[in-house]
């Protein structure tokens, strides 16, 4: 018969009814303990809760999470009489017309569905601090018959997960047939077994890990995301493309690739559902013709972000090649070469050197939009490095909460709430572009002065508190009026 292992009195001190005490490790923990009738069994199981903390000689130490929860469920049970209130206010006030579309495609939980996406935004918070976050905050008070716990949240995302239609129609509003969108896929890692479209698959850097495939279209008019698909990751890129066109219902949209997605497999089957594509060419591409560089054959030059772009234009079959150089670009790649070849003379050489030199600073798209300038094709490739910071963030707030995804439900329900986020940042940055202040701000610098902007309850009234000097000037200038 198996007997309970005997703790030391310094241990057995510190438990106290409905914990457990286990030694691991050579360490002794405490844990929350309860039962629960099984009728299999015919009896009561142990069930072992959340970690409460460690004990040592010197005595019990609270866990972190512990404590946290014990001062969410303080702050829950007696809401604070000072709230975060700028961020806020400006999502309700300069961000209306997402608001009123979702609250349009999501009757019942639209509340909800801003709330969230404002703390993810402010705060990247995991699903855990969710309750705590929206209790600090003035949405609080303007929401007040809504509650974003722990387990309402994690509910939230379940629901949301089920309810592609109302996000494809709330998308949607975005996309109009003058707009030009781009689109562009990438690869997410994830190790969660939990989540069922997370497959072995293969990207551009040559990983077989589990992944997920993102795809992203970004309005060249509007200037921020408009429309995301979540797509297992055995499912090859291309052939989701003409899925998600045919859901997204956009017919003027620009494929964006990068190097790694040229084949001529992968172009005829992109042109076989008329998609219009700009794929860039790897530099060792024998549809490149260098030669138009050596030969000096440009057919003019135009100022792209105050550099000066040379270009050429040919044809490649049905389809163009449009090649562009930049001098400043070329300057810089000689000069890494050639300092390559004083450091590691093994693997660089001046033969190799004259070999690429006419390569360096170019840059060679293919194309069927043949009726595009080689300006408008650049600068609309150009437009996929803002897709790739879309999708670099989207990645980031990823890698925080993958592991509290229960199932693909809540996986895609949380993927929903991080794009509706993505769009309160973009409308913040082009608020900032607007205003001639990005060079100085970034999104994020706004979002965390105005979290200090905040309302304190007086005499039973919520009054403004004070605001210091250099955020109240920026207020001003983005013309944040009703703030202040």
């Amino acid at each position: 018969m198996k007997t309970k292992p005997k703790h030391p009195e310094w241990v057995l001190a510190h438990k106290r009814p409905k914990t457990e005490v286990r030694l691991l490790n050579g360490t002794y923990y405490l844990y929350e303990v309860s039962s629960k009738w099984d009728p299999q069994i015919k009896r009561s199981r142990k069930i072992t809760g959340k970690l409460l903390g460690k004990i040592t000689p010197e005595g019990f130490f609270e866990s972190d999470k512990n404590r946290l929860r014990k001062f969410s469920a303080r702050v829950l049970k007696h809401p604070p009489s000072i709230k975060e209130f700028g961020a806020s206010n400006m999502v309700l006030t300069y961000f209306t017309e997402n608001v009123e579309l979702l609250k349009s495609s999501f009757e019942d939980i639209w509340k909800e569905i801003v709330s969230l996406a404002f703390i993810r935004l402010v705060y990247h918070a995991p699903i855990k601090n969710t309750g705590f976050l929206f209790e600090k905050s003035f949405l609080s008070e303007l929401f007040n018959d809504i509650t974003l716990g722990e387990r309402r949240t994690g509910a939230l995302y379940r629901i949301l997960g089920t309810k592609r239609e109302q996000a494809v129609s709330y998308m949607k509003s975005f996309i109009t047939s003058e707009d030009h969108v781009l689109i562009d896929a990438t690869n997410i890692i994830s190790y969660s077994e939990r989540i069922g479209i997370a497959h072995i698959g293969y990207n551009s850097k040559r990983e077989y890990d589990p992944q997920i495939n993102l795809m992203m279209m970004f309005s060249s008019r509007m200037q921020m995301p408009v429309y995301y698909r979540v797509i297992p990751g055995d499912i090859r890129e291309v052939s989701a493309f003409k899925t998600t066109l045919d859901e997204c219902g956009c017919e003027n949209v620009t494929i964006i690739a990068d190097k790694g997605f040229y084949s001529e497999d992968n172009i005829e089957a992109l042109e076989s559902f008329n998609a219009k594509y700009i794929i860039p060419l790897r530099r060792s591409s024998m549809l490149i013709d260098y030669s138009r560089i050596e030969k000096k054959e440009f057919e003019g030059f135009f100022v792209f972000q105050g550099r000066y772009i040379w270009h050429t234009v040919y044809k490649a079959g049905i389809r163009q090649v449009h090649l562009f150089l930049y001098n400043n670009l070329m300057s810089r790649e000689e000069a890494d070469y050639l300092s390559r070849i004083t450091t590691h003379p093994e693997k660089y050489s001046m033969q190799d050197f004259m070999e690429k030199r006419g390569r360096f600073g170019t840059i060679a798209l293919l194309t069927n939009k043949t009726g595009d300038s080689s300006q408008d094709i650049y600068e609309d490739y150009k437009v996929r490095n803002q897709v790739e910071t879309m999708i670099d963030a989207m990645k980031n707030i990823l890698m925080a909460d993958t592991s509290y995804m229960q199932n693909e439900d809540a996986f895609i329900g949380w993927m929903f709430i991080n794009f509706i986020a993505l769009q309160f940042y973009y409308r913040i940055y082009m608020m900032l572009k607007e205003k001639k202040l990005i060079s100085k701000y970034s999104p994020k610098d706004l979002l965390m002065l105005l979290e200090h902007v905040r309302k304190a309850k007086i005499n039973n009234e919520w009054v403004t508190c004070e605001i210091n000097a250099n955020t109240k000037k920026l207020i001003e200038k983005l013309g944040l009026k009703p703030i202040t």
